[in-house]
């Protein structure tokens, strides 16, 4: 059967959420003296690479790569903005995880607002070729590889992150396992088994005819949720709790989440409707990228995971041994 409305670990937190958000423990960090802070990573330089590519039926996919300052090899982070954005609506987060030393495929979906399309596609063509698109940025194809080989870049063997915002959250965790519904009600596997992590930014929650609380159950490898308190789109989501089902129906030991107070659906501004932000958004956006990028390294199996600082006001963070 399938649930439209909250799940219950979602309500219960609705009902006991009332106050403050509280500081909870973050992750234990190594204390290899070589680790660098997640802060001073995400700091560093990128470069940005745009093109069409090619995919198996002959669709043109305009794609955009963040790649690290210096050639090298790099673990392979694919990632699927939300409805009608673009790849670089999100450049304040996918650059700086370049410079992180990620190689970042960010494909541009049908449903962007700058595609350059007549008409806007269907529910249908809109499903098929997004999931299409994080296909490809999770397993490039041979255009992919030579542009990166090109530039003497190489990816990592068994490290592949898959991240994504909003609509793209979802985009991102059915490689990771999750399972959806087709519009004739059927559920495709779509798990990538070279996928190691998932990181949802804003995932939407159960949707009918699309989600349900039972699809995140099938989640089979660490996934971290990233919200806010005010993370809500009237009249599709108008409580930013609902953004919690995908860590509250995840495999126990295997989920994280992180609430930031105050924090909307694009962060002040930070990505996909970028605006100036204010203060607060900037400095829990900074924040909720460090988490990710220390959750990401420690599930790709990194060498170096980088080190998180002390807790900071305005975050909730949660992790039960993922």
């Amino acid at each position: 059967m399938k649930r439209t409305g909250l799940p219950f670990g979602v309500a219960a937190i609705l009902a006991g959420c009332t106050g403050p958000l509280e500081r909870t423990p973050l992750p234990e960090q190594a204390s290899s003296p070589e680790s660098e802070s997640c802060a001073a990573r995400l700091a560093g330089a990128s470069s940005e690479v745009s093109l069409s590519v090619t995919e198996g039926s002959e669709r043109q996919i305009p794609v955009t790569l963040f790649l690290p300052e210096q050639p090298g090899e790099y673990p392979l982070l694919g990632f699927s903005h939300g409805a009608f954005a673009s790849p670089t609506r999100y450049r304040a987060m996918l650059a700086p995880l370049a410079s992180a030393g990620y190689i970042v495929i960010a494909p541009m979906h049908v449903d962007s607002e700058e595609f350059g399309s007549d008409e806007r596609p269907d529910r249908d063509t809109t499903w098929r070729t997004r999931n299409e698109d994080m296909a490809l940025a999770l397993n490039p194809n041979q255009e992919l590889l030579d542009l990166l080989e090109a530039r003497e870049y190489t990816l990592s063997k068994g490290k592949v992150a898959s991240v994504g915002h909003s609509y793209g959250a979802i985009m991102a965790q059915l490689p990771g396992g999750a399972l959806a519904y087709e519009s004739d009600g059927s559920q495709v596997d779509r798990a990538d088994p070279d996928v190691d992590v998932v990181v949802g930014w804003s995932p939407p929650g159960s949707i009918p005819t699309m989600i349900d609380a039972e699809g995140w159950n099938t989640l089979a490898v660490p996934s971290l949720t990233i919200t806010g308190t005010t993370d809500v789109l009237p009249g599709f989501i108008d409580d930013w709790r609902a953004h919690l089902a995908s860590y509250e129906n995840a495999p126990i030991g295997k989920r994280a989440s992180w609430v930031g107070e105050g924090i909307d659906h694009y962060f002040g501004g930070m990505f996909g409707r970028e605006k100036p932000a204010d203060a607060n958004s900037q400095r829990l956006f900074h924040r909720a990228m460090e988490i990710s990028l220390n959750f990401m390294d420690r599930h790709i199996g990194s060498e170096q995971v980088c080190t998180l600082g002390p807790p900071v006001s305005g975050e909730a963070y949660q992790e039960d041994g993922a």
